[in-house]
């Protein structure tokens, strides 16, 4: 039987990179999986470098694996890719008003969104969120 010889046993750190990449929001999954969509980054890559993605929207986060990364490009392959639902992040929302609360991602954290329309963003948590938007709520009524 062989045996693993030491030179081939090493901290894994040593030997690759892990990334965090947020993408802009609405940038959709089959984008950051394309070559060219690395292009800015890509000289600083390496096969095996791992990338972990998550949405700003909070709506995807994936692993992806460098296979190959030149000048301009990087190819990569999915290790693996988690859909979440709103419900995952938030929870239950109260009743239907003009205003939401929603996770907006590791940027804009917790937001309080009326429409499409950004009102309060980097709230650290629903709660803090929530307690914002009473006390928005009061002064409008005023």
């Amino acid at each position: 039987m062989t045996q693993l010889a030491i030179s081939r046993f090493k901290q894994a750190e040593y030997e690759r990179t892990v990334y965090s990449v947020v993408p802009e929001h609405e940038t959709p999954f089959d984008a950051v999986i394309q070559p060219e969509y690395w292009a800015h980054v890509s000289a600083r890559m390496r096969p095996g470098d791992r990338i972990e993605v998550q949405a700003e929207d909070g709506s995807y986060w994936a692993e992806l694996l460098v296979r190959d990364a030149g000048r301009l490009f990087a190819k990569v392959a999915v290790l693996r890719k988690v859909e979440l639902n709103e419900e995952d992040v938030t929870g239950d929302m109260p009743a239907a008003t003009e205003f939401a609360i929603k996770w907006r991602g590791p940027h804009h954290k917790w937001c309080v969104l009326r429409g499409v329309d950004l009102v309060k963003a980097e709230c650290q948590t629903r709660g803090e969120a929530s307690t914002w938007l009473a006390d928005h709520m009061k002064a409008l009524a005023r």
